[in-house]
């Protein structure tokens, strides 16, 4: 291959990005400084050239195991991933041939720089075949995503339309709520699991609050007939799509307000004329029935390393 990878600065990075926005909030370098200052971690800004001409962008944070580097997830950070530089005119396949000459080439690079790496591509992400070709393990992962385009409530389940008109009847409502709320309900719902929240409250909250901009992050709540907050998610903003972040709900909330919660969500994104919401996972069986209610479609996307 033609391609390098070279190691850039967040000027370089961000300048790349600008010109060639990705599909999703994670990789953009306002949520990358965010995550950098609040979990004290490093990263890496990679640019893929061909003969000097930026063609991709990636952002990796590093960690050290055994004294070695390596690459690492983060807690709440969804997905990785890779931006291309747009070959508008250009035929499918030779954009997507360029893709996975670049992918070899990351590849190549991580491997021989780190003694471990792991990386999440997102969904509308399918071919990664140059990590599986070098022997890495490739995991596929689910998540559900609604078309806005094509959303309404005709498409719930009969049982989702009929705990909605409970949950009305019973006085909750959709509203909005603080970061503190929220990240209250999300400790609570991981201690009534006999789970430890993958981040402290007090780190989540302050992740929450730099992330706290307009046009990036919004949250949404139920509340009950008493005004108590019983339901909360917070969701990141990115060009037209919507992406489920950060939810709690309190023990004793209501029947129906996490489906009212969910409904209010898709209900306010189609008004504000979002393309999709991904719900950022399928992977939970005791919660899949509730979110295959809402009439969404499954996609893969997958964890390699």
């Amino acid at each position: 291959s033609d391609l390098s990878v070279e190691v850039v600065d967040a000027a370089a990075y961000s300048r790349f990005l600008s010109e060639n926005p990705p599909d999703h909030p994670f990789s953009t370098p306002v949520f990358l400084e965010t995550y950098r200052n609040v979990f004290s971690c490093g990263v890496e800004f990679l640019i893929v050239a061909r003969s000097e001409t930026p063609i991709a962008a990636c952002a990796v944070f590093i960690g050290t195991r055994f004294s070695q580097q390596i690459v690492r997830l983060l807690p709440v950070r969804t997905y990785d991933g890779v931006c291309f530089r747009s070959l508008e005119g250009s035929k499918s396949q030779k954009q997507e041939y360029e893709k996975l000459l670049v992918l070899q080439a990351l590849e190549s690079y991580l491997a021989a720089n780190f003694s471990f790496y792991q990386m999440v591509f997102p969904p509308g992400f399918p071919d990664v075949r140059a990590f599986q070709w070098a022997g890495a393990t490739v995991i596929p992962q689910y998540t559900y995503i609604v078309d806005m385009g094509s959303y309404s409530e005709a498409n719930y389940t009969k049982s989702l339309k009929e705990v909605l008109r409970s949950a009305e009847r019973s006085g909750l409502i959709g509203s909005t709520c603080g970061i503190e709320d929220l990240t209250i309900l999300q400790k609570l719902s991981y201690e009534r699991h006999g789970r430890r929240p993958p981040v402290a409250q007090g780190d989540l909250s302050g992740l929450l609050e730099k992330l706290d901009r307009p046009g990036l992050l919004q949250t949404t709540c139920t509340r009950n007939k008493d005004g108590k907050i019983v339901a909360g998610m917070a969701s990141l903003h990115m060009s037209r799509g919507l992406f489920l972040y950060v939810a709690g709900t309190d023990a004793q909330a209501e029947k129906g307000a996490s489906h009212l919660l969910y409904h209010e969500i898709l209900t306010a994104a189609k008004s504000a004329g979002m393309s999709f919401v991904d719900f950022v996972g399928a992977n939970t069986p005791t919660i899949n029935l509730f979110t295959s209610s809402f009439g969404p479609r499954l996609e893969v996307y997958f964890r390699v390393w």
